[in-house]
C-alpha cells in the first residue's frame, strides 16, 4: 500500500503544482482594477431628438455645470436660457433642458439670461457642459464667449472677452432645433382648385386649405382628400385616404356628398367620412416627397391629370 501511495504521489505531485501556479496568477492578474491614469476627456454630447424638453448627455463623466445659450455660441451672458451648477463634479446625465435636479442651482439670471420653459423650434441652441476646476476659474467673468479649442495644452486661455477650454473641462455643440417637418417645393395642381399647405411647430401633421377655382362650382367643400408617397399617384404608396359617405336608395356611396371644409389637418377625423388608407402613426416623415389630392362630389373617380375635372393635387417636400 505505502509503495502505491509513493507511486501516485510521484505521478500527480508536478500537476498540483503547476495548477497550484496557474490560479495564484490568475488571482494575481484580477485582484481589483488596474488603476485609472488621469481625467476622460469631454466630448460627445448628445441632445435627443424629436422634443422641445430634450435629454441631454455627454461623454467624459459628470461636471459641474451645464448651459445652454440661445444662437450658435456658448457664453456667460443674456442669451443663456439653462445655466445650472453642483459642487463637486456632481451633475449626473441624462439632464433634461429645463428641470433643475435636486441639489443644483440654477445660476441662469445670475449672469443676465433667462431660463425658459422649452427650446423653440428652427431655432440655434449651443450646448456645454463644464468641470468644476474651469468652472472655479472663470464664475465671476461675466460676458465671457466660451470656445473649444483641443489644440489647447492647458485646462484654458482668457484673450479678452473669449476663454478658450479643452477637452481636459469642457465640451460644447451647437445644434439647429429642426423637431416637425419643414415644408417645400409646394407645386398646386389642377382644375378644381390651389391648394396650399400650412406647417406647424406642433406636429408633422401640416394643414391643408384650397380655394375653388373651376368654373361652375360654386361649393367650397370636397368630397374627397388624400395623401400619397412621391410626386404622383401611386395606390401602392398611399398614407392616407379619406371619402364621404352617403346613403342614396339603400345604397352606400363614397366620394358622393362634398362635406369637407377647409382648412383641414392631414390625419384628422372628418366627420360623415370613411377613412380607407390610415393615417401614419407621427405623421408625415421628414427628407420624403409627398402627393397630396383632393375632389369633389362630381370628380369620375378615376383621372388624376392636371386636366381631370373636379380635382387637383399638390406635391411637395418635407425637411
Amino acid at each position: 500500500m505505502k509503495n502505491l501511495i509513493k507511486y501516485f504521489l510521484r505521478i500527480f505531485s508536478p500537476i498540483v503544482i503547476i495548477l497550484s501556479l496557474i490560479l495564484y496568477s490568475c488571482n494575481e492578474q484580477n485582484d481589483g482594477l488596474a488603476p485609472y491614469v488621469g481625467s476622460p476627456q469631454m466630448s460627445n454630447i448628445t441632445i435627443q431628438d424629436s422634443t422641445y424638453k430634450p435629454k441631454i448627455t455627454w461623454l467624459g463623466g459628470y461636471v459641474s455645470v451645464i448651459g445652454v445659450n440661445y444662437g450658435s455660441r456658448a457664453a456667460l451672458d443674456s442669451t443663456l436660457v439653462f445655466l445650472i451648477y453642483k459642487a463637486g463634479n456632481d451633475i449626473r446625465y441624462p439632464v433634461i433642458f429645463g428641470q433643475v435636479p435636486s441639489g443644483v442651482q440654477d445660476l441662469t439670471s445670475q449672469f443676465g439670461g433667462t431660463i425658459v420653459d422649452s427650446l423653440t423650434e428652427d431655432s440655434t441652441y449651443t450646448f456645454w457642459v463644464l468641470k468644476e476646476a474651469e468652472w472655479n476659474q472663470i464664475s465671476s467673468m461675466s460676458n465671457k464667449i466660451l470656445v473649444f479649442d483641443s489644440t489647447l495644452s492647458t485646462s484654458l486661455q482668457v484673450n479678452g472677452d473669449t476663454i478658450r477650454l479643452s477637452s481636459e473641462g469642457h465640451t460644447q455643440l451647437i445644434k439647429p432645433l429642426d423637431v416637425y417637418i419643414d415644408i417645400t417645393n409646394v407645386n398646386s395642381v389642377g382644375r378644381l382648385g390651389i391648394i396650399t399647405i400650412e406647417e406647424t411647430n406642433l406636429t408633422n401633421s401640416p394643414i391643408i386649405r384650397w380655394t375653388i377655382i373651376q368654373s361652375g362650382v360654386t361649393d367650397t367643400a370636397i368630397a374627397a382628400v388624400g395623401i400619397v408617397e412621391g410626386n404622383q399617384f401611386n395606390p401602392d404608396a398611399e398614407v392616407w385616404a379619406v371619402y364621404s359617405v352617403s346613403d342614396s336608395a339603400g345604397q352606400t356611396q363614397y366620394g358622393k356628398v362634398n362635406i369637407i371644409n377647409p382648412p383641414v389637418v392631414t390625419g384628422q377625423t372628418l366627420a360623415g367620412t370613411q377613412v380607407f388608407v390610415e393615417y401614419p402613426d407621427g405623421g408625415l416623415k421628414k427628407n420624403t416627397t409627398y402627393y397630396l389630392w383632393i375632389a369633389n362630389n362630381l370628380w369620375n373617380g378615376e383621372g388624376r391629370t392636371r386636366t381631370t375635372n373636379y380635382y387637383a393635387y399638390v406635391t411637395f417636400s418635407t425637411n
